[in-house]
């Protein structure tokens, strides 16, 4: 297949591929962008390359080495643009400068646009931000924003300052810091929006929090799932369970799931020593995690009885109020991502179904994973959790595993959304990444245009108010 987005060889593609990256130094990161979304020997035809940020001289002498120009004006004819605001978001700046930064960046964006080539993207590079304890989505917001008037195509996770850990730890590697690659084309979904930096998308905290107790990314290979797990289409790993729940609960305290599925959280919950209740719509499922629970539990040498308990009720969890649950000090949850599962010709989907396995969570009209309409869909599981927040401790700690999700070509920001949507009874507190680096990348989009494989997941923590 010949390649006209740029000269990368299919081999050399690939590498890009992934959502996630170590970042070793900037040299490295720039030239990695100039070079797959750029064509050099296209550039009377395409335009030069602009760049905004700290590092002009370093980025030319880049852009020199592949036969481009570089330039700093939004005037120019362009075909690639990369913009740098990381060193601006530090915690001195208070919420009216981060404000400034973010409309700056957007109407240069905008003013990008018009000389930007068609199908040709813009890079932006930014982070979130802590502020004297309280945590502030900057990148998320810049990228709403730009979104009014570009296609969000998708977003890179930078991970910086890697710790290799012992080897009887499930994780392999992780990190304190990360940034986002933030990823806009130009193409015939942009709108002719004027800019607007939308810095209330999730608002400022309210609760300034003491210290972060989790690592931001880290590298995590569950184990091969068994025979019971297998049945679930869209299972999370005991492991990731076991790792939040030791970092935002204690021993004996009481985790809960509004959707359990085969009872990941529960048997990861109570092989940390702690208390495990639960929701599951689908009885088949709901059957399961109650099998599994009790051969998790440990019995009391001295007693007939475990010292820990567990607690699976089947049904829709929006009736859990009903159900006289214990007080909650800690809730880790997956929930459906859209109606993905229903997706026809996906590769997993077809594996399963040679298999005879199930390919969605249940046929059921309440189940979340059948509503097609996305705004729905985040309402429907914001709706839910507000639920569960009226269980939960004061001050308790929620944890979503979720990822933003692509469908026939958008980009669709699951993660960011569902955060958007839970402020009135929760303060969000930093994300944290699920990294993934056993899966075979493949070369989506080789040739035409840049779509990554998404090997990374938001674990979003929330504290309730």
């Amino acid at each position: 297949m010949k390649n006209r987005f740029n000269l990368l060889t299919s081999k050399e593609w690939l590498p890009f591929q992934k959502s996630w990256f170590r970042h070793l130094h900037d040299e490295k990161l720039y030239e990695d962008n100039v070079r797959f979304f750029t064509i050099s020997n296209a550039q009377p035809m395409l335009g030069k390359v602009f760049y905004f940020g700290p590092n002009f001289s370093l980025f030319k002498e880049i852009c020199k080495r592949h036969n481009l120009q570089a330039t700093q004006s939004t005037k120019s004819k362009l075909q690639f643009a990369l913009i740098d605001i990381r060193d601006e978001i530090d915690a001195t700046k208070t919420k009216k400068e981060l404000e400034a930064i973010g409309k700056l960046t957007t109407s240069t964006v905008h003013e990008i646009k018009s000389q930007l080539a068609e199908r040709r993207f813009i890079c932006v590079l930014a982070k979130n931000q802590i502020r004297t304890g309280i945590y502030v989505p900057f990148a998320w917001n810049l990228a709403k924003s730009i979104s009014a008037f570009l296609s969000l195509k998708d977003e890179k996770i930078g991970c910086i300052e890697t710790t290799q850990r012992d080897e009887t730890s499930k994780v392999s590697q992780s990190g304190s810091s990360i940034f986002y690659s933030l990823y806009f084309r130009k193409d015939e979904n942009s709108q002719d929006s004027k800019p607007k930096f939308l810095s209330n998308y999730i608002s400022d905290g309210k609760f300034p929090f003491a210290e972060f107790p989790f690592e931001r990314w880290y590298i995590l290979k569950p184990k091969s799932r068994s025979k019971q797990e297998i049945l679930h289409p869209a299972k999370y790993p005991e492991d990731l369970v076991k790792i939040h729940v030791e970092a935002f609960s204690s021993p004996r305290d009481n985790v809960f799931d509004p959707m359990s599925g085969t009872g990941s959280t529960q048997v990861g919950a109570l092989k940390a020593g702690r208390n495990a209740f639960g929701m599951e719509l689908s009885n088949f499922f709901g059957e399961i995690a109650k099998e599994r629970c009790a051969a998790a539990i440990e019995p009391d040498l001295f007693s007939d009885e475990s010292y820990l308990h567990y607690r699976i009720e089947v049904g829709d969890c929006r009736t859990l109020m009903s159900l006289n649950f214990p007080e909650i000090d800690y809730v880790i949850t997956s929930p459906p991502y859209w109606d993905m599962l229903n997706a026809k010709g996906a590769e997993n989907q077809a594996k399963r179904i040679e298999k005879g396995l199930q390919t969605n969570y249940s046929d059921d009209e309440n189940d979340l994973g059948n509503v097609s309409n996305y705004d729905e869909f985040v309402t429907a599981l914001a709706s839910i959790y507000s639920e569960v927040a009226r269980v939960m401790k004061t001050g308790s700690i929620l944890t979503v595993v979720v990822k933003n999700i692509k469908k026939k070509g958008s980009n669709y920001p699951f993660a960011w959304d569902i955060a958007s949507a839970l402020q009135e009874e929760f303060e969000l507190l930093p994300e944290t990444f699920w990294l993934q680096d056993d899966i075979s990348i493949a070369p989506f989009g080789y040739g035409n245009t840049w779509v990554s494989n998404t090997f990374h997941q938001y674990c979003l923590n929330f504290r309730k108010i």
